[in-house]
């Protein structure tokens, strides 16, 4: 049996200050003290539905895409998560049940209707402590969601009054406040490939293991390269022909008049050298002469 409003405002501890008090109860598996009531924490009364309560987000999350980072998320801010991205939400909310009720989490249809998903999730009798939801975008769009914002619902179920009961020893995350160390079983982590090293193999894996739209993208890379290929041939090819032609051109050109011009030099030089010498040499038998003309009619 589904709890109805009325069963759960009779069976939820509300009194504040009895709330911690009553957590180490389920601490203490004191179930002669707890009865058949339930813990909600904080409660919020227009949460209630007309047979459910609608959880919320709380002050930490972990994406799947960086499943190692925990983050923070203050009052006023909120999480952004991407196309195809799940992220796992700690509630807002610590939950706290009897031995004769279980829950059931389920997503609500204003998310569904956005394109995202919750996978439903199931929360046995004796547990206590935070929830972690699993939120998937499967929309084209990121979708953002507000610290305290609903987001779920769990549905509560009267059963027959269990034998067992959970344990820390037998449930790590039994009395969770924080998200804390999340080991996954079956996934490998892939490390990030630098963008220099990234290979033709690498994007036929990622072909291989998503499909499309990835096949789109890479036959935008081969269309691309042929496109590009084709203009340069057409367009740029000619240029860069003729543009080293000019160039070589002109290289020879200047080396040309460079040595010109030191050649110049030099032969400017030598000819002032010779007229000097030759001028010096005629300055010289001219004053001879003199000389001798002084001496002969003296």
């Amino acid at each position: 049996m589904i709890l109805s409003d009325r069963d759960l405002k009779d069976r939820i501890i509300q009194d504040p200050g009895q709330v911690e008090q009553a957590k180490e109860w389920w601490g203490k598996s004191e179930w002669e003290k707890i009865g058949n009531r339930i813990l909600i924490d904080p409660f919020k009364i227009l949460a209630v539905g007309t047979c459910s309560y609608d959880l919320s987000v709380g002050e930490e999350y972990v994406s799947l895409r960086d499943p190692y980072s925990t983050k923070q998320l203050k009052e006023g801010e909120h999480i952004s998560i991407g196309p195809g991205e799940t992220v796992l939400i700690l509630t807002e909310e610590y939950i706290c049940l009897p031995k004769s009720v279980a829950s059931i989490v389920i997503p609500r249809a204003t998310w569904i209707f956005e394109g995202t998903s919750i996978c439903a999730s199931r929360v046995e009798p004796t547990w206590y402590g935070k929830l972690l939801i699993g939120f998937s975008n499967l929309a084209k769009n990121p979708v953002a969601l507000e610290r305290g914002e609903e987001f779920c619902t769990c549905y509560f179920m009267e059963t027959s009054e269990v034998e067992a009961q959970l344990t820390p020893d037998k449930v790590r995350f039994l009395g969770r406040t924080k998200i804390g160390t999340i080991k996954f079983t079956h996934a490998r982590q892939q490390k990030p490939i630098l963008p220099d090293k990234v290979t033709q193999d690498d994007m036929e894996t990622v072909v291989d293991l998503y499909g499309w739209p990835w096949d789109v993208i890479r036959g935008m890379f081969v269309l691309n390269r042929k496109v590009l290929g084709d203009w340069i041939e057409k367009e740029v090819s000619s240029d860069i022909v003729d543009e080293a032609t000019s160039a070589a051109i002109k290289t020879a050109f200047d080396k040309l008049v460079d040595q010109y011009g030191e050649q110049t030099k030099w032969t400017r030089n030598l000819t002032i050298g010779v007229l000097t010498i030759c001028g010096t040499i005629a300055a010289g038998v001219i004053a001879a002469v003199i000389g001798y003309l002084i001496n002969l009619f003296t």
